[in-house]
């Protein structure tokens, strides 16, 4: 279940990694590869070379979003990148495994039906 209180670096990173898929992946509808398919590896083991890239596409994939969506979008990476201060060079190989549970929690968050 998602955890939004652990801050974890690798957990934190892997929230963020999903949320910056979810965000491509509704800016554009048919890709040939996602970031996922080309960062993944990159993002979970030296999340420095590749997150300012990332950050920076993120841009503009939102400016396809309505506007209450793209703001939904910029609240959560808000919450998310709260508790970083920095892109590590590399993640622990514990800290991996902490990437790969975050992404995860976070896209089941995705897919998951909110209750009021």
């Amino acid at each position: 279940m998602l955890d939004p209180e652990n801050n974890n670096i690798g957990y934190r990173l892997g929230r963020l990694f999903a949320a910056l898929e979810k965000i491509q992946g509704e800016a554009q509808n048919s890709i040939n590869a996602t970031i996922r398919d080309r960062f993944y590896g990159a993002a979970s083991g030296t999340p420095v070379t590749v997150f300012g890239n990332l950050m920076r596409l993120k841009n503009h994939h939102l400016a396809k979003l309505e506007p209450g969506r793209r703001i939904n979008f910029e609240r959560l990476l808000g919450e998310i990148i709260e508790a970083v201060s920095d892109f590590p060079a590399h993640l622990a190989l514990a800290d991996q495994g902490r990437f790969a549970i975050g992404y995860y929690h976070q896209m089941q968050a995705f897919y998951t039906k909110k209750s009021e």
